[in-house]
């Protein structure tokens, strides 16, 4: 098997890992991931049965019908028992940025990708049947890589991560959202999003939620102790250290790819920010990896 396709970056497989759950007379303890030095997420689909993920101070139980996405780490154990059938997968952290996006509802995947979501589908029989078709075609295109195979595996991880979204009820959350101020936030967040490769000055943000600079700067620092403009640079700080930690583009590549109109620009902002040229940023997180720590967890999610 070829495991890489002429759409896809090298290393693909490894980051992403599929199989089928399936436990006829015996219980099973399933292993899939990426090394334990890594952190990754780790889907599941379970259709019947029950099972349990082991940690070293709590099981939590999973009973079918069941959709689950669970930050991974080191000695946690997934046993289904004898009867259970369903899918799993487990992502690296290099490919949730790409599953992720840029978009405005990329906000709340983003909320949603440490955090442990175990929701039922009972009596979501399309939900089931939905799932089950992204899973399946999940396992498929990793088994026999094709042109597009990258493409149509992120999407269906994507399509998982939204129906968990839904089912975990953040929609309704941020709906009932009270005030002024939490709108205007909720609203600053999608925007920024969208252009915060554009370069928008934080007056284009203003005139797009249909406000004052004046009342978006008041808003920010009275919530959130921070000036939109500082919000936005630690939005695009975010995407520097992820794309300089998890992906193969050149620094030039991505400075362009955030907007900065030449690399001079980018490695002196990146470096004001981080205290690292970017280059020598990257150095330091790949010498970690290779000594066996893993890097930082870069949240993004103080935001409401």
């Amino acid at each position: 098997m070829n495991p890489h396709t002429e759409d896809s970056p090298k290393g693909f497989l490894p980051d992403v890992q599929a199989d089928r759950v399936q436990c006829a007379l015996q219980d099973r303890v399933y292993s899939i991931g990426t090394s334990s030095v890594e952190h990754h997420r780790r889907g599941l689909l379970l259709t019947s049965g029950t099972g349990e993920i082991i940690t070293a101070d709590e099981e939590i139980q999973l009973k079918a019908p069941c959709l689950a996405w669970i930050p991974w780490r080191a000695g946690r154990v997934l046993r289904v028992h004898a009867g259970g059938v369903g899918y799993q997968f487990s992502v690296g952290e290099r490919i949730i940025v790409d599953v992720i996006g840029n978009n405005p509802e990329s906000v709340n995947l983003r909320l949603l990708e440490d955090r442990r979501v175990i929701a039922s589908l009972e009596n979501e029989d399309a939900m089931i049947a939905d799932s089950e078709n992204a899973f399946d075609l999940i396992v498929r295109e990793l088994q026999r890589p094709r042109h597009g195979s990258w493409t149509m595996v992120l999407s269906q991880i994507r399509t998982i991560l939204v129906f968990l979204w839904r089912l975990s009820g953040a929609e309704e959350v941020a709906m009932r959202a009270q005030g002024e101020p939490s709108r205007i936030l909720q609203r600053f967040r999608q925007l920024v999003e969208i252009h915060f490769r554009e370069r928008w000055p934080v007056a284009a943000y203003a005139r797009a939620i249909g406000i004052s600079h004046d009342r978006l700067h008041d808003v920010c620092t009275r919530e959130l102790g921070k000036t939109p403009s500082q919000l936005i640079h630690e939005r695009v700080v975010h995407e520097a250290r992820l794309r300089l930690e998890r992906s193969i583009l050149t620094v030039e590549q991505v400075a362009n790819s955030l907007g900065f109109r030449d690399v001079g620009h980018f490695s002196r902002f990146f470096k004001s920010k981080v205290g690292l040229p970017p280059a020598m940023y990257r150095d330091k997180v790949a010498m970690a990896v290779q000594d066996g720590y893993a890097i930082g967890d870069h949240s993004y999610a103080d935001w409401p």
